[in-house]
């Protein structure tokens, strides 16, 4: 039976104003064992910013405001050098230098969902930061080489709406419906466009040709050795739509392709290297361009645009 006298007595703790007791509570919560990183790095970074904001005061307090008579900068005193900083942060937190600053682009650019994220142990800081630097890249884009192109090889990055195993998201950041219907093609006015289609956006592909100005006329097949994920079917294949703009004329008989392509699969996006020699053969000596590329290696004659271009 517990005993009046075996109860501990509670700490009392007298602060001189608001921001000490918000310290103090900081710190007490970054004793938590079961913190991970980003949770850690959180707390650190708001205790900085609060100690920051009670050097400020202390500051206001100590000297003239600005405007006033005998106002000076804040004393140096108040000031730590940038990498002793980082480093000291990085120490409390219990990371890497690198690492602090991985978390603090996540909470500066990603979005709540991703903070969340990785917040809740759902995602590493690492994948994370990834994400938020392949964002940033869509968000500034290269411009499209100037000029049009008679033959066109695109495969933008299909937006889903049910994420699965090895979802392109975790490769590339997608772009929305809006984004790749508004996208102008670099086309001649007499033009082809080889464009890469996903089974499940198949509808939605052909309607992106359209919108660039082109007519659907056939697709190649290209037969996997392994398949994939799928809701229904496990894909095994992909397609390339043909789709011809202006008075673009077929190739001749003698170099038609097979419309079914047995090729292995290759690492998450990348396609075929034999595509780029159907095509060269189909349509010889046109001007090329990739649009979404991201080649292996580049070809002779051949214009590329992308994140990884």
């Amino acid at each position: 039976m517990e005993r009046p006298w075996d109860i501990p007595k509670p700490i009392v703790k007298n602060f001189e104003n608001k921001l000490l007791e918000k310290i103090y509570i900081l710190e007490v919560n970054l004793q938590r064992r079961q913190l991970n990183d980003m949770q850690r790095i959180l707390l650190t970074l708001k205790k900085k910013e609060i100690i920051d904001e009670l050097a400020r005061q202390k500051h206001s307090l100590t000297f003239p405001k600005k405007g006033q008579k005998g106002f000076q900068p804040m004393p140096a005193k108040y000031f730590v050098n940038i990498k002793d900083a980082k480093k000291s942060l990085s120490n409390e937190a219990g990371v890497s230098i690198r690492t602090l600053e991985k978390a603090q682009k996540i909470f500066a650019e990603g979005s709540e969902e991703l903070k969340n994220r990785v917040l809740d142990g759902k995602t590493s800081i690492s994948h994370a930061y990834t994400k938020v630097k392949r964002q940033e890249k869509h968000r500034k884009p290269k411009p499209i080489p100037e000029g049009e192109w008679a033959v066109i090889l695109a495969d933008p990055p299909w937006p889903y709406d049910f994420p699965l195993r090895g979802a392109p998201d975790a490769h590339y950041p997608r772009m929305t419906r809006e984004e790749i219907l508004e996208m102008k093609f670099p086309s001649a006015e007499d033009a082809v466009l080889f464009l890469w289609a996903t089974n499940p956006q198949l509808e939605f592909a052909i309607e992106v040709m359209n919108s660039k100005g082109f007519s659907y006329r056939t697709n190649m097949v290209w037969a996997k050795d392994i398949f994939g994920t799928g809701y229904y079917f496990r894909g095994q294949h992909e397609l390339l739509l043909l789709g011809i703009k202006g008075g673009m004329p077929p190739p001749i008989e003698e170099v038609r392709f097979p419309s079914v392509l047995m090729s292995p699969r290759r690492k998450h996006s990348e396609k075929p290297e034999e595509v780029y020699e159907i095509i060269e053969t189909m349509y010889p000596n046109q001007k090329y361009i990739e649009l979404f590329a991201r080649p292996t290696s580049r070809r002779k004659d051949w214009s590329y645009w992308g994140l990884e271009a």
